[in-house]
């Protein structure tokens, strides 16, 4: 369920990618210290622009050290300076990833999923010292989210409301009382998306395995009949983007802005309009035609 912010390279300048890296190998370093090698492994884009955003709405000011890592070892690299947040982000991290893994295994996760869920388990342990508030309000809200699923619940806004709630309670178990108004609804909005396009990409997926999918349940709907309700799809889908960019633009926010205005404005959205056309069958047609063609050429 994680991945999908990111940053758009190609709409971002070269100069401003970096940015986004320092903070990735920031949290990195924090994880090594914390954790070990290993949860290293496992840092998300997601909670990195988590991190950038925190960053942002509490005005805090970072140093840059040059660091050799195992990636890099013959040259520096520019990294973020070890700091608080940064250490709370690397617990996050840990934290969240276990419980998505936890989900994964609940829907018959890959052996290598399940590799990873226990090679987790240790560092898990050590970050629930550390953040128990934020350990408990995941498995709470994890919890919520399955039984709702075991119901087949046939309301795709109750259903992800669960997921929307945790990137809220996120937001608050980290930030405290930086987590305005604007920070819960932007971060509420955020967890929504990710939770619908998630569910919206894996439709196939999930109907092959036999697993839980609010579109397809809520639609009483094979995957491939969604093109049917694509511009109720659609509809739904840039209505939460439009309340995210609202809530954003309310924080008027002045750090960090090259990065979180192209993952709010650019690459959620372009992500969004990629998995909406694969229900686009006027689109498919004609691109499983260009295909044909190119083979023939070839």
């Amino acid at each position: 369920m994680f991945g999908y912010l990111n940053i758009e390279k190609e709409k971002l300048q070269k100069d401003k990618q970096g940015v986004w890296q320092t903070f990735m190998c920031g949290m990195c370093f924090s994880t090594k210290r914390q954790f070990g090698n290993l949860p290293r492994m496992y840092i998300s884009n997601d909670v990195n622009f988590f991190s950038v955003l925190f960053h942002a709405v509490t005005g805090a000011d970072v140093n840059v050290e040059q660091r050799r890592c195992f990636s890099s070892p013959l040259k520096k690299r520019p990294v973020l300076e070890q700091s608080e947040l940064i250490d709370k982000m690397s617990v996050a991290n840990v934290l969240l990833t276990y419980w998505n893994l936890y989900d994964d295994m609940v829907d018959g996760g890959s052996v290598a999923k399940k590799t990873a869920f226990r090679s987790l388990k240790g560092a898990y342990r050590k970050a629930h010292e550390l953040m128990p508030d934020l350990d408990n309000m995941l498995s709470a809200r994890y919890c919520e989210l399955r039984q709702m699923e075991r119901d087949n619940t046939r309301s795709i806004d109750a259903v992800s409301h669960s997921f929307a709630k945790l990137s809220e309670d996120f937001a608050v178990c980290v930030l405290g009382d930086s987590a305005t108004d604007n920070v819960r609804t932007l971060c509420y909005n955020l967890g929504k998306w990710i939770y619908l396009i998630d569910a919206l990409d894996d439709a196939r997926k999930d109907e092959k395995n036999g697993n839980y999918n609010p579109f397809l349940v809520c639609y009483r709907s094979k995957a491939d009949e969604l093109h049917v309700k694509l511009d109720e799809l659609r509809f739904l889908m840039f209505a939460v983007l439009n309340r995210v960019a609202m809530a954003y633009n309310d924080l008027e926010l002045s750090k960090y802005t090259c990065i979180l205005n192209n993952v709010l404005y650019d690459s959620i959205r372009d992500k969004t309009e990629e998995v909406l056309s694969g229900y686009d069958i006027e689109n498919r047609s004609a691109s499983n035609k260009a295909n044909k063609q190119t083979a023939a050429k070839q």
